[in-house]
C-alpha cells in the first residue's frame, strides 16, 4: 500500500485501527484507535485518552499502527502495517485543540472530551496486512 493509499483508507468513515506499542519492561499493549488522521504523506496524527498507550509512547516512541478491513475470507483483507515513531506528543496547544476539533466533527464531543494528548507520529515503513512471501 502506497502512502497515498494508505491516507484515502484512513480517511474512510468509521475507519478503526489497533496500535501496538511496548512499556518500559518490553510488555506489548494494543489498544483500539479510531482518531488516526494523516494530513500529509510522512505523518500520522491520532488523538489519545490517559492510557497505557499514551503512557508508553513517551517512554517508547516506536509504534505500530495496523489498519484493515475484513472481508469474507483472509486473503481478501485490505490494509497496512503502518510503522510509527512518536515525534511530538502535545498536551495543550493549538495541534492538540486541531485534533480534538476533528474528533468532535467524526465523533462527537464524548469522544472529544476523552483526548488528553495529540501524537504526531512520522511513518518509517508501510508494510502489508498480510505478508505471505515468506
Amino acid at each position: 500500500m502506497t502512502r497515498e493509499t494508505l491516507q484515502q483508507f484512513l480517511a474512510e468513515p468509521k475507519q478503526v485501527g489497533v496500535l501496538s506499542t511496548v512499556d518500559r519492561q518490553g510488555n506489548p499493549n494494543s489498544a483500539v484507535i479510531g482518531s488516526a488522521t494523516m494530513p500529509q504523506l510522512e505523518q500520522l496524527w491520532i488523538g489519545l485518552g490517559d492510557n497505557h498507550t499514551l503512557e508508553n509512547l513517551q517512554h517508547h516512541p516506536q509504534a505500530v499502527f495496523t489498519a484493515y478491513q475484513p472481508a469474507d475470507f483472509l486473503p481478501a483483507w485490505q490494509g497496512a502495517r503502518v510503522y510509527l515513531h512518536a515525534e511530538n506528543i502535545d498536551f495543550d496547544g493549538p495541534f492538540k485543540q486541531q485534533l480534538v476539533e476533528q474528533i468532535e466533527q467524526q465523533a462527537g464531543k464524548q469522544a472529544a472530551r476523552m483526548i488528553v494528548a495529540a501524537v504526531c507520529f512520522s511513518i518509517k515503513q508501510i508494510r502489508p496486512l498480510l505478508d505471505f512471501k515468506r
